[in-house]
């Protein structure tokens, strides 16, 4: 299936976005034709996009976006390119149903949360060029740029991410997941993929008990990765995931890594997927 063009609100953040999607597909994480998947902090849908290209279509997506101007351009993605395999939910996830301030950054929407405001934006901001300055250093947006200091490279990607400061505040809802498997009716989820920009570990207490065995794998970018790391391990290891932990020397940089949780799958003789194994099986 040919790349989906999608309308967005920033061109660079799909590109940007693009490049780090197919790390999501590592550590054992596999998608069979016919997956449900949620996509939790979907943007305007580049994870979904990818997804659905993968499985040339046929899968189930359910895309939550709470922020009206990025929630517009998804629901716009899923009508004009996912051919009613998309839904975009209006809301996001959290412990519990909920209202609550999101800072949007209309110049860089990627970096949008509850967990951003005035108040913190500067040392938001500080982290995030230190990613970037540290992608540069690897060659990430080409070779060229590796060859400049890095103090003028810190110098010059702290002045393009001012546009940091030009922030938004809305008031958005939040609901826990239980909550919205039993209204949309989901029975199982192939891959749970959360990237909520530090409010992981509230989405994750949003299921209850009685619907983590319906989760068959997750992805979960973690912020504050030396504090919650080992917090959103023990979430997975103790309902009986084989979880990894990983982090290169760019998300070190911005203190973030990823969680990658696999239930233990069974085979035919004929090497075909069955099912994964439940706790106790």
């Amino acid at each position: 299936m040919d790349t989906i063009d999608l309308h967005s609100i920033n061109p660079w953040e799909v590109s940007f976005l693009r490049e780090e999607v197919g790390a999501y597909f590592t550590h054992g994480v596999e998608l069979a034709p016919g997956a449900t998947v949620l996509d939790v902090g979907a943007n305007v849908g580049v994870f979904s996009a990818a997804v659905y290209e993968r499985l040339d279509g046929d899968v189930r997506i359910y895309a939550f976006e709470p922020l009206p101007p990025l929630h517009a351009t998804l629901e716009r993605n899923g009508r004009d390119f996912f051919g009613g395999r998309l839904t975009a939910l209006p809301y996001g996830l959290a412990a519990g149903e909920d209202e609550l301030d999101f800072s949007y950054f209309p110049a860089a929407t990627i970096f949008s949360s509850s967990w951003r405001d005035a108040a913190n934006v500067e040392d938001e901001r500080r982290r995030v060029t230190a990613s970037v300055v540290e992608m540069i250093r690897r060659g990430g947006l080409g070779a060229g740029l590796r060859r400049v200091p890095a103090p003028i490279l810190r110098g010059v990607v702290g002045r393009k991410l001012k546009v940091m400061r030009e922030l938004e505040t809305h008031r958005v809802r939040v609901r826990p997941l239980s909550a919205v498997l039993d209204e949309q009716g989901i029975e199982r989820v192939d891959l749970l993929k959360v990237d909520v920009e530090g409010a992981e570990l509230d989405v994750l207490r949003g299921l209850e008990d009685r619907h983590w065995p319906l989760v068959r794998q997750a992805v979960v970018e973690v912020e504050g990765w030396r504090r919650h790391r080992d917090t959103v391990r023990e979430v997975f290891a103790a309902r009986g995931f084989t979880v990894e932990a990983v982090q290169d020397p760019v998300q070190e940089a911005a203190d973030i890594g990823m969680v990658f949780a696999v239930r233990q799958r069974r085979y035919s003789s004929q090497s075909r997927l069955i099912a994964p194994v439940s706790p106790g099986a």
